[in-house]
């Protein structure tokens, strides 16, 4: 068995360092893209303070508006959102002009908290989802990565098309015509 000999060709190191720098570029920009885009805020509320609490909560209802953060949130997570958000202010106005919560509150507060978190961390459009499997058609692998968001606006984008095409009258050609 004779192994090939890799003999280098002149002008091969001008190709090799141009495909080098292009490989260089699409990873940083990829890079550059990745640090914008798949970046959920983990913990969206950390409540010390009442006033720093309302700020917070003033985000987090800015973010559940259209085109916000949490724009494609659902109803009963909205809901549940609201819930805590309104037991955490009533847990801070209690105590508002104490320095230190009561251990019960303080717990409490802090479970309430998690618990928001979780359902806005879930729901944020910045939150990249990657799903590996087979395109159609082929038996390779790859994986694919999107944001919430993007995965959310396809899919209303699927379904109102669907929508429309379902409302199209239907017409079918008579078999006199044919």
């Amino acid at each position: 068995m004779r192994l090939a000999r890799h003999t280098k060709a002149p002008g091969n190191c001008t190709v090799t360092k141009f495909y080098a720098a292009c490989a260089f570029s699409f990873l940083a920009a990829t890079a550059a893209r990745a640090d914008t885009l798949g970046t959920a805020n983990p913990q969206p509320v950390v409540a010390d303070t009442l006033s720093g609490f309302e700020r917070q909560a003033a985000d987090v209802r800015q973010g559940m508006q259209p085109g916000g953060v949490y724009s494609y949130i659902e109803a009963a997570d909205r809901a549940r959102v609201e819930q805590r958000l309104d037991a955490m202010r009533q847990i801070l106005g209690r105590h508002s002009g104490d320095p230190t919560l009561p251990q019960n509150d303080k717990l409490a507060l802090v479970n309430t908290q998690e618990e928001l978190n979780a359902i806005l961390l879930r729901n944020d459009n910045n939150r990249l989802e990657c799903e590996r499997g087979a395109r159609t058609g082929s038996r390779i692998h790859v994986t694919t990565c999107q944001t919430h968001g993007e995965i959310m606006r396809r899919e209303r984008a699927d379904r109102d098309a669907l929508g429309d095409a379902l409302r199209q009258p239907q017409t079918q050609k008579s078999s006199k015509d044919h």
